[in-house]
């Protein structure tokens, strides 16, 4: 099947409304692929990246180590011996 243009529409790229239409086109068309890559890059730093944007997500267990030693569960050292075990 051939694009409306080529077809028996063609009389509709002589008329004068063809820039507008051909332009409003284009710019939903480029709204289009700007919201896809938006929405790739958000997934794409909500599950593969940390907040700085630069590496990988830590491990969950480092993650939790944090958490003990802010809670202030473990002390300073015990925190430094496990990170280094992991």
């Amino acid at each position: 099947m051939r694009h409306p243009f080529y077809g028996p529409n063609s009389q509709f790229l002589g008329q004068e409304n063809s820039r507008r239409i051909g332009l409003a086109s284009m710019l939903l068309y480029l709204f289009f692929w700007a919201v896809v890559m938006i929405y790739a890059f958000r997934l794409v730093k909500k599950y593969f990246l940390k907040e700085d944007g630069l590496s990988f997500k830590e491990d969950k267990a480092l993650e939790i180590l944090r958490e003990r030693y802010v809670n202030g569960e473990i002390d300073y050292e015990e925190f430094r011996q496990k990170k280094a075990a992991l």
